[in-house]
């Protein structure tokens, strides 16, 4: 411990002594409006006294406002750029339609605005938004322009939980930053000084009663190990993506960048005392970033335990939470049977000196013009993440929320259960994932699937499609459907149609024409498929006034 505090103190000679002291933790203004105007602009920071810092914020000199939304609502957003670089704005973990998805081929340039406009179709959780622009997430993300989103629903209402934000219910982003001697801040995978919503050192006066740690990984890479100095236990209740079915208990949790949860806490009886919520990063694997690992950037909180923030308990509330619920959501993870496909996704590559690395999925970079997947609509689909690299990563999905359905064939744990949006991948690990893409085509704006650590998304980023097969070809009756097998297919594929087959077409995704021919005027054949290109197609198949469409898979 004395290690740790040691290292705060020290990590550079313009910051040591205004570290000296505590600071009241910050909470930002938390906004429930018709239409929220989100300005993303430069601006100046004192994280100390007396050092001026450079930053991003949004509506704020360093981060945003928290914003709260309601499910079932119309979300309205004028996002404003006044950087002198482009910028964009996502919304992590939500389910939104993929034009307003904010990923990098939307751009929003210098002096511009974009209007934003979608249902909240979102559990209730804590979300985030901030800029995912082509080669300048991490730098725009890392100076300060992100900010939390609250979604509330009517199920999560019923329960008796702390809801009063900035009273019983706190929102506490954690990240590391590294500054120069000058105070500007360097960007980098691992930082020095630790900063919870933004205030270096921070303590948060917390009523005597049961209260709501909204608690979120905002750092680049560092992944951290929670706990409390003493031990005291946590009730986890939420995930990226909603509550859990119970609360699951714990004293000590490890979240890669980007993960995000809830805990309650029962102080009753607790006042005038204080907690220390810390992090174990001692207790990291070697290949995990935090760890001191000597072949990656160096920082002076890399491998050790440190703390976070201190809760100074005070006197309840007038009307307090006194009890923990013992139940909370109807979580139903999808079938492994309802999945039309599995999809293996290999990371490879290798972490270097500095933090960084050349790490790729299938082989594969990133290319902004170039469509790695293509999903049907209303498919359930499972992916495996299996890595074969040598640094843990946090693996993401835009699109909205998966279930993990195990790590290495074993169940994942209890708080890991609920629905999510980033996933930690470890060295040798395999992780299946299972997600339903029910409700919005991409139609020209792909979704990406990526690496959460901020200092390898730059390349780490894959992009898919969502395609409704039936209005490629035109709708087709279910029972006119046609079986297709094998799946996938190599050479060769056979059909069984509910009609003799006069006129067979293959088209691919974009609805061109990759093979046109007679058909044999009979119900069941084989069709050769060994000239097309591996990839997804749409097959119609043409009878005397009759037609169907099936989907194919070459390989």
């Amino acid at each position: 411990m004395t290690k740790a505090f040691t290292t705060l103190a020290v990590c550079t000679g313009l910051l040591a002594l205004p570290l000296a002291a505590q600071n009241p933790l910050a909470i930002p203004p938390l906004l429930e409006m018709d239409t929220f105007d989100l300005t993303v602009a430069p601006a100046t920071h004192e994280f100390y006294p007396g050092v001026v810092t450079n930053t991003y914020g949004i509506n704020a000199p360093y981060l945003g406002p928290t914003l709260l939304l309601h499910k079932g609502d119309t979300a309205h957003f004028r996002v404003h750029n006044q950087l002198n670089e482009i910028t964009t704005m996502h919304w992590n973990g939500m389910e939104v339609p993929p034009e307003f998805d904010g990923s990098p081929p939307r751009e929003i340039q210098p002096g511009g605005t974009w209007d934003v406009k979608f249902k909240v179709i979102d559990k209730a959780s804590v979300y985030v938004y901030h800029p995912h622009t082509m080669d300048l997430i991490g730098q725009q993300v890392g100076k300060g322009a992100a900010g939390l989103m609250i979604v509330q629903d009517d199920e999560e209402a019923q329960l008796p939980l702390p809801r009063i934000y900035g009273v019983d219910d706190f929102p506490v982003a954690v990240q590391d930053k590294r500054f120069n001697p000058n105070g500007q801040l360097v960007f980098g995978p691992y930082g020095d000084s630790i900063l919870v919503n933004g205030t270096p050192r921070p303590y948060l006066e917390v009523p005597a009663q049961v209260v709501r740690l909204r608690l979120l990984n905002a750092s680049t890479a560092r992944y951290y190990v929670f706990g409390f100095e003493d031990d005291t236990p946590f009730h986890v209740i939420a995930s990226e993506g909603g509550l859990l079915a119970a609360p699951e208990v714990m004293d000590r949790l490890m979240l890669s960048s980007g993960e995000r949860v809830e805990l309650l806490l029962d102080l009753s009886g607790m006042e005038g005392d204080s907690l220390l919520l810390m992090s174990y990063g001692s207790e990291l694997a070697n290949t995990i970033p935090g760890a001191n690992n000597l072949l990656w950037e160096q920082s002076s909180l890399n491998g050790i335990d440190f703390p976070i923030l201190r809760l100074r308990v005070v006197a309840p509330t007038a009307d307090p939470v006194t009890a923990i619920p013992a139940t909370l959501a109807n979580v139903q993870p999808y079938p492994e049977a309802s999945a039309a496909r599995t999809r293996v996704k290999t990371i490879s590559g290798m972490g270097m000196v500095g933090g960084m690395g050349t790490f790729m999925i299938n082989g594969q970079g990133w290319d902004m013009h170039a469509i790695n997947d293509t999903v049907f609509l209303g498919d359930t689909e499972i992916w495996t993440y299996v890595n074969h690299s040598n640094m843990a990563h946090p693996m993401t999905m835009h699109g909205g929320s998966f279930y993990i359905m195990d790590r290495n064939g074993a169940p994942p744990a209890g708080w890991e259960q609920g629905p999510k949006s980033v996933v930690h991948v470890g060295v040798g690990d395999s992780v299946r994932v299972i997600m339903r893409f029910a409700e919005y085509t991409t139609d020209g704006w792909p979704l990406m699937y990526h690496c959460h650590n901020l200092g390898h998304i730059n390349h780490m980023m894959w992009q898919f499609i969502i395609v409704d097969p039936t209005t490629a070809l035109g709708t087709v009756p279910a029972h006119q459907e046609v079986a297709l097998y094998p799946v996938p297919a190599m050479s060769t594929v056979r059909y069984e149609a509910p009609f003799p087959v006069a006129h067979i077409r293959v088209m691919d995704l974009l609805g061109r024409e990759a093979l046109s021919m007679a058909g044999p005027m009979v119900p069941e054949a084989s069709l050769d498929i060994s000239g097309l290109p591996a990839g997804h197609y749409l097959v119609r198949f043409e009878g005397l006034g009759r037609n169907a469409v099936a989907r194919m898979v070459k390989e």
